[in-house]
């Protein structure tokens, strides 16, 4: 059994104009003491998926169907369907959460000390005193600087670095046996963003925690993750561990994002990825990735929704022609190969 097995999850949101599906039949394994990527370019469904984890998706989203469900020594339990005051005991107990922003995930009014006194003191019966010194020594853990002096001041008193180092220090204050990372080197610069990665991956071997992170740098993705799973449209189009996926990319989508990266090898102008990702309320018919897909076969491509097969062993693909592609051609999108 995974640590966490996500099956068939959708999420809707349902406004004036109509239901809008950000997550549409996800399914995702994360095993223990591994490091699960999620990657997809931005509106994909990657931070909807996080949040329907979690049960924080906000009206008018709701989960609509499918199954998360955590194993708990040996006794799972759906969070879809766990009351809310058991689900309450899992955030930050179970589950831990970097949050994208840490500005705006910080509360200005408190101080850094409280705040992560409040989180030991609420999945753990101990006294303000030794909440507080587990909240010293979470600090040391994440390598804060000076961080008795820390503890008593206010967000905005710190760097960028800093904050996160403290949602690091909150998320894994209760030692969780999952933690995920929404974007966690988002505004952060190249050198502060290698410290975080470094001080995620040394906090993993050393306690055990799994990770989901959640990106769209698949440099990042490619230093720190066990498995890879690409994320397109509401759908994960590509799986598998991050070795293979790199080595041998199956998927249109996934092919092309890897010739997509810089390299100093390259010169002249980068490759790209033609069009644009649809609007959730406008998922064409068929392969949702057919529009900008420079192998899409016609009329197949735009009337059949491919389905996620295994074509090796632990890699998985939405393209009923995975193995027949090869390097993406400048070819217009929606022409025969």
């Amino acid at each position: 059994m995974p640590l966490l097995d996500i099956r068939d999850l959708v999420t809707a949101f349902h406004t004036p104009d109509g239901r809008v599906p950000a997550v549409d039949g996800v399914s995702l394994a994360i095993e223990r003491g591994r490091t699960l990527g999620l990657v997809g370019e931005s509106g994909c469904g990657k931070s909807v998926t996080a949040m329907s984890i979690l049960g924080l998706v906000a009206a008018p989203g709701v989960i609509e169907s499918g199954k998360i469900l955590l194993d708990c020594d040996g006794r799972t339990d759906d969070l879809v369907t766990l009351p809310e005051r058991d689900l309450r005991r899992v955030r930050g107990g179970r589950i831990g959460m970097i949050f994208q922003e840490p500005m705006t995930s910080l509360n200005p009014v408190f101080t850094i000390g409280d705040q992560i006194t409040e989180a030991v003191r609420l999945h753990r019966d101990v006294t303000p005193a030794l909440a507080r010194a587990r909240a010293l020594e979470m600090l040391r853990l994440v390598r804060m600087a000076d961080p008795e002096r820390r503890l008593d001041e206010y967000p905005h008193q710190l760097s960028g670095g800093m904050r996160q180092r403290v949602m690091i220090a909150m998320a894994l204050a209760c030692e969780p046996d999952l933690v995920i990372a929404d974007e966690p080197t988002t505004a952060l610069d190249v050198t502060i963003q290698a410290q975080i990665l470094e001080l995620l991956g040394d906090l993993r071997r050393r306690l055990g925690t799994a990770i989901l992170l959640i990106t769209h740098d698949l440099g990042v993705v490619a230093e720190t993750c066990d498995d890879v799973a690409v994320m397109y449209a509401g759908r994960i189009v590509e799986q598998a561990p991050a070795a293979e996926l790199f080595a041998r990319p199956r998927h249109p989508y996934t092919i092309g994002l890897l010739a997509a990266r810089p390299t100093g090898r390259r010169s002249g102008p980068l490759t790209t990825i033609p069009g644009m990702v649809p609007a959730p309320r406008d998922f064409p018919a068929g392969c949702r990735f057919h529009p900008r897909c420079s192998f899409a076969r016609l009329p197949d491509c735009t009337t059949h929704t491919p389905a996620l097969d295994e074509i090796a062993p632990g890699h998985l693909v939405r393209c009923p022609f995975a193995d027949a592609l090869g390097p993406p051609r400048p070819s217009t999108p929606g022409t025969a190969p």
